[in-house]
Protein backbone atom coordinates (compact mmCIF):
# COMPACT_ATOMS: atom_id res chain seq x y z
CA UNK A 1 0.00 0.00 0.00
CA UNK A 2 1.07 3.55 -0.90
CA UNK A 3 -0.78 5.28 1.82
CA UNK A 4 -0.44 4.60 5.97
CA UNK A 5 -4.11 4.58 6.81
CA UNK A 6 -4.68 7.12 9.58
CA UNK A 7 -7.90 6.47 10.67
CA UNK A 8 -9.94 9.38 8.53
CA UNK A 9 -13.29 8.41 7.02
CA UNK A 10 -13.05 8.92 2.59
CA UNK A 11 -17.22 9.18 2.83
CA UNK A 12 -19.51 11.81 4.21
CA UNK A 13 -21.94 10.66 6.86
CA UNK A 14 -24.39 12.78 4.41
CA UNK A 15 -24.00 10.39 1.70
CA UNK A 16 -25.60 7.40 3.84
CA UNK A 17 -29.24 7.43 2.82
CA UNK A 18 -27.67 7.66 -1.20
CA UNK A 19 -25.49 4.36 -0.08
CA UNK A 20 -28.79 2.76 1.45
CA UNK A 21 -31.17 3.74 -0.85
CA UNK A 22 -29.02 2.43 -3.92
CA UNK A 23 -28.07 -1.03 -1.54
CA UNK A 24 -32.22 -1.22 -1.54
CA UNK A 25 -32.66 -0.15 -5.45
CA UNK A 26 -29.78 -2.98 -6.77
CA UNK A 27 -30.89 -5.59 -4.08
CA UNK A 28 -31.10 -9.01 -6.10
CA UNK A 29 -34.31 -10.12 -5.02
CA UNK A 30 -37.32 -7.97 -6.27
CA UNK A 31 -38.94 -8.18 -3.30
CA UNK A 32 -36.13 -6.72 -1.46
CA UNK A 33 -36.39 -3.74 -3.85
CA UNK A 34 -39.52 -2.30 -2.32
CA UNK A 35 -39.59 0.19 0.44
CA UNK A 36 -42.90 -1.67 2.33
CA UNK A 37 -40.37 -4.66 2.17
CA UNK A 38 -37.19 -3.32 3.57
CA UNK A 39 -39.01 -1.09 6.16
CA UNK A 40 -41.10 -4.28 7.88
CA UNK A 41 -37.80 -5.90 8.05
CA UNK A 42 -36.56 -3.08 10.14
CA UNK A 43 -39.14 -2.59 11.81
CA UNK A 44 -39.93 1.07 10.71
CA UNK A 45 -42.31 2.79 8.98
CA UNK A 46 -42.10 3.49 5.00
CA UNK A 47 -42.34 6.91 5.71
CA UNK A 48 -39.17 7.41 8.26
CA UNK A 49 -36.88 4.80 5.64
CA UNK A 50 -38.22 7.34 2.75
CA UNK A 51 -36.97 10.11 5.23
CA UNK A 52 -33.33 7.94 5.87
CA UNK A 53 -32.43 7.45 1.72
CA UNK A 54 -33.85 11.46 1.05
CA UNK A 55 -31.14 12.46 3.78
CA UNK A 56 -33.58 13.39 6.01
CA UNK A 57 -33.12 11.19 8.85
CA UNK A 58 -29.53 9.83 10.08
CA UNK A 59 -30.30 6.28 10.83
CA UNK A 60 -28.52 4.70 13.75
CA UNK A 61 -25.86 2.64 12.95
CA UNK A 62 -27.42 -0.59 14.26
CA UNK A 63 -30.26 0.22 11.78
CA UNK A 64 -28.38 1.39 9.03
CA UNK A 65 -25.86 -2.17 9.05
CA UNK A 66 -28.99 -3.81 9.34
CA UNK A 67 -30.61 -2.29 6.44
CA UNK A 68 -27.77 -3.41 4.23
CA UNK A 69 -27.96 -7.06 5.34
CA UNK A 70 -31.82 -7.34 4.73
CA UNK A 71 -31.02 -6.39 1.05
CA UNK A 72 -27.58 -8.72 1.15
CA UNK A 73 -25.78 -5.52 -0.34
CA UNK A 74 -22.12 -6.61 2.44
CA UNK A 75 -20.32 -3.46 0.41
CA UNK A 76 -22.84 -1.17 0.90
CA UNK A 77 -22.59 -2.80 4.58
CA UNK A 78 -18.60 -1.85 4.83
CA UNK A 79 -19.55 1.79 3.18
CA UNK A 80 -21.57 2.33 6.23
CA UNK A 81 -19.14 0.74 8.74
CA UNK A 82 -16.47 3.03 7.58
CA UNK A 83 -18.54 6.02 7.79
CA UNK A 84 -19.24 5.28 11.47
CA UNK A 85 -15.10 4.76 11.56
CA UNK A 86 -15.85 0.67 12.08
CA UNK A 87 -13.81 -0.48 9.50
CA UNK A 88 -11.60 0.19 6.83
CA UNK A 89 -13.21 1.40 3.53
CA UNK A 90 -14.42 -1.11 0.84
CA UNK A 91 -12.50 -2.43 -1.83
CA UNK A 92 -13.32 -1.32 -5.27
CA UNK A 93 -16.51 -3.78 -6.25
CA UNK A 94 -14.66 -4.80 -9.76
CA UNK A 95 -12.19 -6.73 -7.88
CA UNK A 96 -14.34 -8.64 -5.77
CA UNK A 97 -15.72 -10.47 -9.27
CA UNK A 98 -13.01 -13.31 -8.81
CA UNK A 99 -13.21 -15.23 -5.75
CA UNK A 100 -10.01 -17.28 -6.79
CA UNK A 101 -8.02 -13.88 -7.21
CA UNK A 102 -9.66 -12.99 -4.01
CA UNK A 103 -8.57 -16.22 -2.65
CA UNK A 104 -5.14 -16.07 -4.15
CA UNK A 105 -4.52 -12.27 -3.06
CA UNK A 106 -5.68 -13.23 0.82
CA UNK A 107 -2.66 -15.93 0.76
CA UNK A 108 0.04 -13.15 -0.80
CA UNK A 109 -1.32 -11.06 2.00
CA UNK A 110 -1.24 -13.51 4.78
CA UNK A 111 2.33 -14.47 3.55
CA UNK A 112 3.46 -11.23 3.92
CA UNK A 113 1.25 -10.72 7.36
CA UNK A 114 3.61 -13.26 8.70
CA UNK A 115 7.06 -11.91 7.82
CA UNK A 116 5.90 -8.80 8.94
CA UNK A 117 4.95 -10.04 12.65
CA UNK A 118 8.04 -12.51 12.74
CA UNK A 119 9.98 -9.39 12.18
CA UNK A 120 7.91 -7.07 14.76
CA UNK A 121 8.65 -10.43 17.14
CA UNK A 122 12.26 -10.09 16.83
CA UNK A 123 11.78 -6.16 17.58
CA UNK A 124 9.73 -6.96 20.75
CA UNK A 125 12.70 -9.31 21.76
CA UNK A 126 15.18 -6.64 21.44
CA UNK A 127 13.08 -4.11 23.62
CA UNK A 128 13.19 -3.24 27.68
CA UNK A 129 10.30 -2.18 29.47
CA UNK A 130 10.28 1.77 29.24
CA UNK A 131 12.37 1.58 25.71
CA UNK A 132 10.95 4.20 23.02
CA UNK A 133 11.53 3.99 19.17
CA UNK A 134 13.06 6.46 17.61
CA UNK A 135 11.95 8.30 14.51
CA UNK A 136 13.44 5.66 12.01
CA UNK A 137 12.24 2.37 14.17
CA UNK A 138 8.67 4.20 14.78
CA UNK A 139 8.44 4.21 10.82
CA UNK A 140 9.57 0.56 10.38
CA UNK A 141 7.18 -0.18 13.07
CA UNK A 142 4.13 1.28 11.35
CA UNK A 143 5.16 -0.27 7.79
CA UNK A 144 5.12 -3.39 9.55
CA UNK A 145 2.25 -2.92 11.07
CA UNK A 146 0.41 -1.94 7.45
CA UNK A 147 1.33 -5.17 6.34
CA UNK A 148 -0.86 -6.90 8.88
CA UNK A 149 -3.88 -4.54 7.95
CA UNK A 150 -3.49 -5.56 4.26
CA UNK A 151 -4.20 -9.03 5.20
CA UNK A 152 -7.31 -8.06 7.17
CA UNK A 153 -8.86 -5.56 4.20
CA UNK A 154 -8.08 -8.68 2.36
CA UNK A 155 -9.79 -10.92 4.87
CA UNK A 156 -12.75 -8.86 4.38
CA UNK A 157 -12.45 -8.54 0.58
CA UNK A 158 -12.87 -12.17 0.20
CA UNK A 159 -15.30 -13.14 2.56
CA UNK A 160 -17.25 -10.27 0.72
CA UNK A 161 -16.57 -11.97 -2.38
CA UNK A 162 -17.78 -15.45 -0.93
CA UNK A 163 -20.99 -13.86 -0.43
CA UNK A 164 -21.71 -11.97 -3.51
CA UNK A 165 -20.62 -14.70 -5.79
CA UNK A 166 -21.77 -18.05 -4.04
CA UNK A 167 -24.27 -17.03 -1.80
CA UNK A 168 -22.61 -17.51 1.06
CA UNK A 169 -24.51 -16.18 4.80
CA UNK A 170 -22.32 -14.19 6.07
CA UNK A 171 -24.20 -13.62 9.42
CA UNK A 172 -24.28 -17.61 9.22
CA UNK A 173 -19.94 -17.22 9.13
CA UNK A 174 -19.87 -14.65 11.52
CA UNK A 175 -22.56 -17.09 14.29
CA UNK A 176 -20.42 -20.06 13.77
CA UNK A 177 -17.40 -18.02 14.20
CA UNK A 178 -18.67 -16.51 17.08
CA UNK A 179 -19.66 -20.09 18.66
CA UNK A 180 -16.87 -21.70 18.15
CA UNK A 181 -14.35 -18.40 19.64
CA UNK A 182 -16.56 -18.53 22.54
CA UNK A 183 -15.58 -22.34 22.75
CA UNK A 184 -11.77 -21.86 22.67
CA UNK A 185 -11.83 -19.12 25.18
CA UNK A 186 -10.91 -16.53 22.68
CA UNK A 187 -13.37 -13.97 23.19
CA UNK A 188 -15.68 -13.04 26.09
CA UNK A 189 -19.43 -14.27 25.85
CA UNK A 190 -20.90 -11.18 28.20
CA UNK A 191 -20.33 -7.85 28.75
CA UNK A 192 -20.33 -8.52 32.58
CA UNK A 193 -17.71 -11.07 32.39
CA UNK A 194 -15.83 -8.83 30.39
CA UNK A 195 -15.96 -5.86 32.44
CA UNK A 196 -14.07 -7.80 35.84
CA UNK A 197 -11.95 -8.83 33.40
CA UNK A 198 -10.81 -5.31 32.66
CA UNK A 199 -10.95 -4.36 36.14
CA UNK A 200 -8.73 -7.04 37.41
CA UNK A 201 -6.39 -5.86 34.86
CA UNK A 202 -6.75 -2.24 36.12
CA UNK A 203 -6.39 -3.47 39.56
CA UNK A 204 -3.11 -5.21 38.87
CA UNK A 205 -1.43 -2.51 36.65
CA UNK A 206 -2.43 -0.11 39.87
CA UNK A 207 -0.12 -2.76 42.04
CA UNK A 208 2.56 -3.47 39.61
CA UNK A 209 3.29 0.48 39.43
CA UNK A 210 3.23 1.36 43.76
Amino acid sequence: MANIFNGATLYSPSQIGSILRISRERACQEEQRTKKYVAEQLGITVQRLTNIEAGFSQPPFELATDWCRVVGDYTALSQIKHIYKMGLPPTDPRLLESVPNQLNNLVAQAEGAIEAAKKLSKISMNMRPGDMFNEVQNYEVVKLAEEILDMQQAAEATLISLCNNWGINFDDVVKNWTQEAIADRVIIPSVSQYENIRKEQFFANRMRNF
